[in-house]
């Protein structure tokens, strides 16, 4: 409600201001009155009325004395002078001092309160512009602070800086990151028949409520790395502490996927690490649980230096993943062929790891078999490749002939090895495969925002969700590719047009609005002086 005070030393025109007006009615707050600008002055400062009225003849401290000093300390301020002195030195002075509204007296309660309501509706289409503005720039605020996160996540788990850059770097952020222990998680979300970095309403729902459970924990945070799923990073000051923690908020994550129809995890945790420049040999750890998605079956959590799941040891059965679960009929293949789909550089070795282990210590030992599950994991391989539209032939000239390999090796550790550098390369090709694919992503969103700018609901997530990609994933690959967040894009994008039609035609200012995807021709021309530095007037006037 707006707020509005009264200052004026005519007793009787004081409450005939006060008591003829049903000040509730209007939607405004009467907050208080005083005989002149010397009483008036402290209430004011106290009450922050949204309105003054003052009269400008006063004993002790005049209207425009008192305007002079509130305007200080209050600029938002909006003022109505009333004044029995037609003469033109007070009016250049109010005007000078940014007095909104100058009524002479003998006013009629009538024309007064018109003049009340013509200031309350701007200061409520003012409310209106800044509200709407503040939720852009929360969105635009938020494209960047998701971006920034990730580059920040990069940079800690890759140990790419010193620790005093990263701690500033985070700061920046308002991310603590001084603690005495540290922990890396890192999560799998899925429902059943979605892509894994499609547009999803279940994962973007899934991304508030786990967001929201992390960050009721202290500096705790949560990085969404798009189709590689979720990271949390977690910090305490007690080891113990910590982990029970980390126990618990791991039963939420598992209670909070429950509540979608159809979804599963799979949660992989690193150990605990004492220095932030050691967080990489956490998220190493991390990952080396974390690929056990491929080998095993999903609703499952494994901590850095399990053997086998869970389930398996919890079960009483021997270290090591049942064969026929994971490679079936002796072959990894199916395992081979979900890694490459999903899987990351970083998790080849200890995914392939994972495999030998599964196999059995008798089997590795054997170089028939070896030979064998070389094989048929190389022709996996180059099945995905020639699936992506690759060229076999170019792997094989930088690793060597799969028969030279195979005929001179002699153990499974230059099996593995062998197998993890050619892998290296199939990855690669396949992320520069995705990178023409994202392109391809961006491209048609761009011409989405041109065929749709003018629409009010146009938004971040009906973009992503034509191009069929998630918010968050489409959010960092516009930026990366673009240099502008997505808000940022269409805010010039629709400036632009709105120049075009200021200088090309004789449309009014809201007519433009309308035209550029604004409802509210208030706000329309707010962004325009904001983003462009004069109003749509000076614009026009220019050409």
């Amino acid at each position: 409600m707006i707020k509005l005070f009264l200052v004026e030393d005519e007793i009787v025109m004081r409450d005939g201001i006060k008591k003829h007006i049903d000040w509730e009615k209007e939607g405004i707050e009467f907050v208080g009155e005083a005989s002149d600008g010397e009483l008036a002055y402290p209430m004011i400062l106290n009450l922050k009325p949204d309105i003054l009225i003052t009269d400008i003849k006063m004993p002790f401290m005049d209207g425009l004395e008192l305007s002079e000093l509130v305007k200080k300390e209050i600029p938002e301020i909006s003022i109505i002078i009333l004044s029995g002195y037609d003469e033109f030195s007070y009016a250049q002075k109010a005007v000078s001092l940014g007095v909104t509204e100058y009524l002479l007296k003998p006013i009629s309660p009538t024309k007064l309160l018109e003049s009340i309501r013509k200031v309350a509706a701007r200061i409520e289409a003012e409310r209106s512009e800044e509200g709407k503005d503040a939720d852009w720039a929360k969105e635009e605020q938020r494209e960047k602070q998701d971006i920034a996160m990730l580059k920040l996540f990069s940079t800690v788990t890759m140990n790419t800086a010193s620790t005093s850059e990263m701690l500033e770097m985070a700061k920046e952020l308002g991310v603590n990151l001084t603690a005495g222990h540290y922990r890396m998680l890192l999560l799998q979300f899925t429902v059943s028949g979605e892509p894994g970095d499609s547009f999803s309403e279940s994962r973007n729902s899934f991304h508030r409520k786990l967001t929201d459970l992390i960050g009721n924990l202290t500096d705790w945070y949560v990085f969404d790395r798009g189709v590689d799923g979720f990271a949390i990073l977690a910090t305490g000051d007690r080891e113990e502490r910590l982990e029970e923690e980390i126990r618990r908020t791991v039963d939420e994550i598992v209670r909070l996927v429950g509540e979608f129809r159809d979804a599963s995890y799979f949660i992989g945790v690193g150990n605990t690490v004492r220095r932030l420049s050691e967080v990489r040999e956490s998220y190493y750890e991390a990952n080396k649980a974390f690929a056990w998605r491929f080998l095993t079956r999903m609703n499952q959590i494994i901590y850095a230096g399990d053997e086998n799941p869970e389930e398996d040891r919890d079960s009483g059965k021997k270290p090591g993943l049942d064969i026929d679960l994971v490679v079936g009929n002796e072959s990894p293949q199916k395992a081979i062929e979900s890694f490459l789909r999903t899987g990351t550089y970083d998790e080849i070795p200890p995914f392939l790891d994972g495999v030998f282990r599964s196999l059995g210590e008798q089997n590795v030992k054997s170089m028939i078999f070896l030979n064998y599950l070389t094989m048929d994991i190389y022709f996996a391989m180059v099945r995905f490749i020639r699936e992506i539209g690759g060229n076999s032939e170019e792997v094989d000239r930088e690793c060597g002939d799969i028969n030279d390999v195979v005929s001179h090796m002699k153990s499974w550790q230059e099996v593995r090895n062998y197998l993890t550098v050619y892998m290296q390369q199939v990855i690669r090709m396949r992320d520069n495969s995705s990178a023409k694919k994202y392109s391809r992503i961006i491209r048609t969103a761009l011409q989405f925002i041109d065929e749709n700018y003018d629409k009010e609901d146009i938004s971040l997530n009906t973009v992503a969700s034509e191009a069929n990609i998630s918010p968050n994933h489409f959010s960092t690959m516009f930026s990366q590719e673009m240099g502008v967040t997505f808000i940022e894009y269409l805010i010039q994008k629709r400036m632009e047009k709105a120049k075009e039609l200021l200088m090309t035609t004789d449309l009014k200012s809201f007519e433009i609005a309308y035209k550029v995807g604004y409802k509210d021709p208030h706000y329309f021309s707010y962004t325009f002086k904001k983003t462009q530095g004069m109003t749509t007037r000076e614009y026009r006037a220019r050409g």
